[in-house]
């Protein structure tokens, strides 16, 4: 039997997964692929936990962005089929 660990390591890129483990308040913006073209319940679904920037339905693709351990964990949900990182959004504060 495969654990949740196992289930979500498959679904997620690799360097998602390292960063929830390594600093999971880090933002990320991730592509999220899913089975069937996102329906407006899975795009609200998916909003819950992350900030949706894009819907491509032709594509079966959301664009979201939000902390790594949130992005990871939309991996048990039965719709998404891969998230892929786009980005590490790294916020810098410069002082003078």
């Amino acid at each position: 039997m495969i654990s949740l660990e196992d289930a979500i390591r498959s679904k997620v890129d690799y360097r998602i997964v390292e960063v929830a483990k390594s600093s999971p308040s880090t933002d990320v913006k991730a592509i999220v692929l899913t089975k069937v073209p996102p329906s407006e319940d899975v795009v609200k679904d998916v909003s819950s936990s992350a900030k949706v920037n894009k819907v491509y339905n032709f594509m079966s693709v959301i664009k979201i962005e939000g902390k790594a351990k949130d992005v990871a964990s939309l991996a048990q949900k039965d719709y998404v089929k891969y998230i892929m990182l786009e980005e590490i959004v790294i916020n810098t504060l410069a002082e003078y």
